[in-house]
């Protein structure tokens, strides 16, 4: 864990640039990072999330510290990490309506992709839909640039499921319009980890 000189918790501060751009609160924000080892903002907004039922997440951490022991079982040892990120064809220039029915149309092929090989992606579905279902929704800059981050998805044995719209409204029938991929938070950022968020 990350400590200043006075041994007070002290988190990474692009970790904390990122939750808080989210519009997630900094005391909230400081502690998601503290319970999740300070180390990636994914999961660190997924505890937000998860917890934004108690009546003190806004409080400062040291208001706080008698849940560190509820907290411990949160990023158990041994245990893989995962997510899915949705990349956005920004070139079509799609409304938000349709961006967001096109997302859900690749966040559901992309969930039945798994469950059609329990064999093979089981244990990812299993462990991320009991840590947060951390979703992502970036941009990409054209058709060009979905297909090769689908490729280096395929290249790594990722999951990944490719929306091609029907074309009933917006935009001509058979564009690309939305690519997700699913796997290790670590290997999908090794791919996706420089697009911008939508």
């Amino acid at each position: 864990m990350d400590t200043a000189s006075d041994g007070a918790f002290q988190p990474k501060e692009e970790l904390l640039t990122i939750l808080t751009s989210l519009g997630f609160s900094r005391n909230a924000s400081i502690k998601a990072l503290y319970y999740t080892g300070n180390s990636n903002a994914d999961l660190a907004a997924a505890w937000v999330i998860e917890n934004q039922h108690r009546s003190n997440i806004d409080a400062p951490l040291n208001e706080d510290e008698s849940d560190v022991s509820d907290e411990a079982e949160y990023l158990p040892e041994g245990v893989d990490f995962y997510k899915m990120v949705f990349i956005v064809n920004a070139e079509l220039n799609m409304g938000v309506g349709k961006t967001a029915a096109q997302v859900a149309h690749a966040a559901l092929g992309l969930h039945r992709t798994l469950l059609d090989d329990p064999q093979k992606f089981g244990q990812m579905l299993m462990s991320w839909e009991q840590f947060g279902e951390t979703k992502i929704v970036t941009k990409g800059d054209n058709v060009a640039q979905l297909m090769t981050l689908a490729e280096k998805a395929s290249s790594l044995g990722l999951p990944h499921y490719i929306v091609h719209d029907a074309g009933k409204t917006q935009i001509a029938a058979g564009s690309t319009t939305v690519l997700a991929i699913m796997g290790k938070l670590d290997v999908v950022d090794s791919i996706t980890g420089s697009l911008s968020l939508l």
